[in-house]
């Protein structure tokens, strides 16, 4: 496969991974008939670590690995792609192709200690739907390996954060700009079936207040995204 990302040479892989690495890891049998219904080949296309960057290791990435996924199907369920992530015992980033368009899947995901094992879990889902594969679509940048994550991160999920920190706190913000809109409809339905003008103007004078929340919200995600 081409060097679709454009990303230094010296990341390239390009090597077929067989399914079996993925669900010969797992005693979930389920993950296994995932893999075997709806992939119909993964690659792994690129290794980031500092050797192939000329960056610095970072505090809590050590490596980025990029799989290219595809699928044999035109839709196709994001959910067991983390309970594949969380058995590589590094950061991932999947670009899945189905149906003739591309996606690209990050999961944020952290490494513990328990009882002197390392157990890696995946958090938020990050999924960018139907990107152009160019040399535009990725753009590494940074130092360190930290840097680098932070900013694949960022590019995908269309927040700007430069620390995990600033990543939870943003996605925080997103949630409960999430929450506010599930709020919205609610009352609009509510308004269309209450049939006293003033329960339907108190009901719209609610939203009104909500939207205000939303826009103080969206304005505080923008500004970190300067």
């Amino acid at each position: 496969m081409d060097n679709i990302l454009n990303f230094p040479s010296t990341t390239i892989v390009n090597k077929p991974v067989p399914k079996n690495a993925f669900y010969g890891r797992s005693g979930d049998s389920s993950l296994r008939e995932f893999l075997t219904r709806e992939f119909e080949g993964i690659v792994w296309l690129y290794k980031l670590v500092p050797a192939t960057l000329n960056v610095e290791d970072g505090e809590y990435v050590r490596e980025i690995d990029v799989f290219y996924c595809r699928m044999k199907e035109d839709k196709y369920n994001i959910k067991p792609f983390s309970a594949m992530d969380e058995l590589l015992p590094r950061h991932t980033i999947f670009i899945i192709e189905n149906g003739g368009k591309f996606d690209l899947l990050m999961h944020h995901k952290e490494m513990s200690v328990v009882h002197g094992e390392q157990k890696w879990k995946c958090g938020i889902s990050e999924l960018k739907r139907d990107i152009r594969i160019d040399a535009d679509t990725l753009n590494i940048q940074g130092q360190s390996m930290d840097v680098v994550y932070n900013g694949l991160l960022s590019q995908i999920s269309g927040l700007s954060a430069s620390t995990k920190e600033e990543y939870k706190e943003q996605v925080d913000v997103r949630k409960q700009i999430e929450s506010i809109q599930k709020q919205i409809i609610i009352l609009q339905k509510r308004i269309k079936a209450e049939k006293q003008f003033n329960r339907q103007m108190e009901l719209n004078t609610e939203v009104r207040q909500l939207r205000k929340e939303i826009t103080l919200l969206t304005d505080k995600l923008k500004k970190n995204n300067i």
